[in-house]
């Protein structure tokens, strides 16, 4: 039998190993990449992947209209290679109709047996005759399911946004969340120049100096430049934290929850690489990455430590970096996957952690030193409840407004924070905090 195509193969692959393991979405794709012979279907295979991912709900309300067993039902083979064909019929407009369907056939075929095989072309088939007859809940009658269902996202997570901001923002915020993630990168100042920016086509993003869009990521992980630590991937939001930190040249700073870096390696270079960035992580195996990423950027002030955030500290540091653990749903758009994975009843366990973690984070802070507790979330129990519980137990800590570091910008006032869909780039959430003098 003739092997089925690579990269629906391997797409396959990824999306079993994704619902069987607990391993992370990225690294699975790096694996991804290094399984597949060319550029051409790797990038083919990340297509289908993040787009199974991404519209995992949608696509199966849709395989329900013509499939008589629950989608949930079905074994996993016949679950990920329905979904794959699904998206190729209904988003790939490059994909002929015909191989979307005779490649799923052959991949179940490959995979499974003729049975499922079977299964997979019909459902296929009857697809492609009716799809323009597929009907989404209705609007008017259940709105918080027909927005969860069309763009693809869990009922509870909508229902809480709505709840929050209202329809028209959370809207916004599902459609932003569906789209391709750009690709951002933070230039490294200590080792690039100009000439680095028209080398790799860059344009610079408003309002955050020193990052950049790469017009073309497809060959930028193998580039020279990457190679030679001229720069890191870093979405702009994500930088507001260091930003709003400050730190100088000569300081001694605790990035508290490091790995894997990215704010670390952008502590070190606003210090022109002169102090320390105690890079510290519970984590030995992530904070290898940081180890790595200062070794390639070549950045000597980086010194990655294997410790427990929750320990007790001492006030020995000038400034401290809080970049808590969180349920990550503002960067739902670059993690698809997350959306799926966190459950409501995990909060109590994340805020619980959170709220340690910020006391222990400002015990390593000396009199007078800046203290900045961050997270990629959008939930308020996470960010505000966080910050201001623990500035009514800690009458030494003193709030300072974030909209006089950021002017005139919409997401900066007490507190950074950024809304996909409202804002450009991922949601963040950033608070400064001041240790008194005495």
């Amino acid at each position: 039998m003739r092997p089925p195509d690579p990269a629906r193969l391997a797409a396959a692959h990824l999306l079993r190993d994704l619902e069987q393991q607990a391993r992370p979405f990225d690294e699975l794709l790096r694996a991804l990449d290094a399984r597949l012979p060319t550029n051409r279907d790797a990038r083919f295979a990340r297509q289908l992947v993040l787009g199974v991912v991404r519209w995992q709900k949608r696509l199966d309300w849709i395989i329900a209209t013509c499939c008589a067993r629950p989608v949930a039902q079905l074994s996993p083979w016949a679950r990920h290679i329905l979904r794959l064909g699904t998206y190729q019929l209904f988003w790939l407009d490059r994909v002929p109709q015909s191989a979307a369907v005779h490649t799923s056939v052959e991949l179940a075929k490959h995979l499974t047996h003729h049975g499922i095989a079977s299964l997979v072309n019909a459902v296929l088939r009857n697809l492609l005759r009716q799809r323009e007859q597929v009907r989404y809940p209705d609007q008017q009658q259940t709105p918080t399911r027909y927005l969860a269902v069309y763009h693809s996202h869990p009922e509870w997570l909508v229902e809480r946004w709505v709840s929050r901001w209202g329809r028209e923002i959370a809207e916004h915020l599902l459609v932003a969340n569906n789209q391709p993630a750009p690709l951002n990168i933070y230039l490294n100042p200590l080792r690039a120049s100009r000439a680095t920016i028209a080398e790799l086509d860059l344009a610079p993003v408003e309002a955050r100096p020193g990052f950049y869009r790469a017009a073309n990521g497809a060959d930028l992980f193998a580039s020279h430049a990457y190679q030679q630590g001229l720069f890191q991937v870093q979405d702009p939001n994500a930088g507001l934290a260091v930003a709003l930190l400050d730190p100088q040249p000569g300081e001694r700073l605790l990035d508290l929850c490091s790995a894997p870096g990215g704010k670390a390696v952008q502590a070190a270079i606003a210090m022109a690489d002169r102090g320390w960035v105690v890079a510290a992580d519970i984590s030995r195996p992530r904070l290898k990455r940081v180890r790595e990423n200062a070794r390639r950027l070549r950045l000597r002030a980086i010194r990655p430590v294997v410790r427990d955030g929750t320990t007790p500290g001492c006030g020995t540091f000038d400034r401290v970096l809080a970049d808590v653990p969180c349920s990550a749903t503002g960067v739902l758009g670059r993690r698809p996957d997350a959306r799926w994975r966190r459950q409501p009843a995990e909060f109590a366990a994340l805020t619980a952690r959170q709220q340690v973690l910020i006391q222990r984070a400002y015990e390593h802070l000396r009199p007078g030193g800046v203290l900045v507790y961050s997270t990629c979330s959008l939930e308020e129990e996470e960010n505000e409840a966080i910050v201001e519980g623990f500035l009514k137990q800690t009458p030494t800590a003193q709030l300072e407004r974030v909209d006089a570091h950021f002017p005139a910008q919409s997401w900066a006032g007490r507190y950074v924070l950024t809304i996909p869909g409202q804002h450009a780039g991922d949601g963040s959430f950033a608070a400064r905090i001041r240790k008194a003098a005495s």
